[in-house]
């Protein structure tokens, strides 16, 4: 008797339970050999759910991936010099489909922490890394 309560408490919480795994907006895994230690003037401002982008370059990145914390990504709008871009973060993947958490007013754990920053503008080019600024 106590093992068909175990499996019904089981079973409702799993039911109630989203995933936010979705292989069909898988993204491409991480790409370790592109990584570089040196970084540019773009700074990425964790902002609740959002993440401000701060082009202090005189460069343009346009066709550009953004890659957080080696795993998550998504394309980016075009980020001209002197522009901010405002990214939300739920809008990221992983190589299974996972969805970056984000946190927000209705979520029960903690948000993930927004480590490292890189951009992508090409499939061989070495990653871009960016400053990441703290949290709120």
């Amino acid at each position: 008797m106590i093992h068909l309560i175990g499996i019904a408490i089981m079973t409702t919480f799993s039911a109630c339970h989203m995933h936010s795994a979705d292989p069909a907006l898988a993204t491409q895994p991480y790409h370790m050999e592109l990584h570089c230690a040196g970084s540019v003037d773009i700074q990425v401002i964790h902002t609740n759910e959002f993440l401000e982008i701060v082009n202090s370059t005189a460069d343009d990145y346009s066709n550009a991936t953004i890659w957080i914390n080696q795993r998550f990504s998504g394309s980016l709008e075009p980020l001209p010099a002197g522009s901010t871009l405002r990214l939300n973060l739920w809008s990221l993947r992983d190589s299974f489909g996972e969805q970056f958490n984000a946190g927000g007013i209705w979520r029960t754990d903690e948000p993930t922490t927004v480590v490292i920053a890189e951009l992508q503008i090409g499939t061989d080019t070495p990653l871009i890394g960016l400053i990441v600024i703290g949290q709120e």
